[in-house]
Parts: structure tokens; C-alpha cells; sequence
């Protein structure tokens, strides 16, 4: 193979077979194992988010049974303003991890397809 293609070469020399399917299999698998992690960081990322508007919200009620006056009224628009960016954080670690599942998905196939070339 020519020097015009390093990082072909790289990934060949890595796996130790310079067959094009081969190449390609390996690079589609480490981009699947990628997405993969990347599912997983997000799940962990939405359940501290979530564990943080729980906890968040078991202050808003506890202040919603106080006597109400203009400082806690304050607290409270200010604590539910949170909570509603954390719902809006949460929605969109829902969409990353789903993106990234459907992504997995795809390189998924295509190294079931290039794995039936053999």
C-alpha cells in the first residue's frame, strides 16, 4: 500500500492484516464500542441529574409547607427554575443516548455485513 494512506496503513499494522474488509471491520468496531460508551456515560449523566431534581424537589415541597413571604417566594421560583433546567438536561441526555444507540446500531450492521465478505 502506497505512504498516501497512513492511517489505513496504521489500523493494518495494528490488527495485522492489510485486507480492505478487515480494515474497515476493525475501524466500525471501535466506532460501535464508542457509541456503546458513550450510551453509558449518558445513562450515568441522566441519573445524577435525576437524583439532583429529586433532591431538589423534596426542598420545594418542604418550603411550600412554610409560611410563605417574598423571600421564599423568591427561593421557590428560583428552585423550580432549576428543576425545569433540569428536566430540559434530562430530555436531552435522552436524546443523546438514543442517538448514540441508533448509532451503534448502524456500525453494528456494518460489521455483520463486512464480517460475511470473508
Amino acid at each position: 500500500m502506497p505512504r498516501r494512506f497512513p492511517k489505513y496503513l496504521k489500523i493494518a499494522h495494528q490488527i495485522g492484516d492489510r485486507r480492505v474488509e478487515k480494515v474497515l471491520c476493525t475501524i466500525f468496531e471501535r466506532e460501535k464500542q464508542a457509541y456503546v460508551e458513550a450510551e453509558k456515560i449518558y445513562n450515568e449523566m441522566m441519573e445524577e441529574v435525576e437524583a439532583r431534581r429529586e433532591y431538589r424537589h423534596g426542598i420545594i415541597l418542604e418550603l411550600m409547607k412554610l409560611e410563605i413571604d417574598y423571600v421564599l417566594d423568591e427561593c421557590l421560583d428560583v428552585l423550580r427554575a432549576a428543576e425545569q433546567e433540569d428536566f430540559a438536561e434530562i430530555s436531552r441526555l435522552i436524546q443523546m443516548s438514543h442517538a448514540a444507540v441508533i448509532r451503534a446500531g448502524e456500525k453494528g450492521r456494518m460489521v455483520n455485513k463486512l464480517r460475511k465478505l470473508k
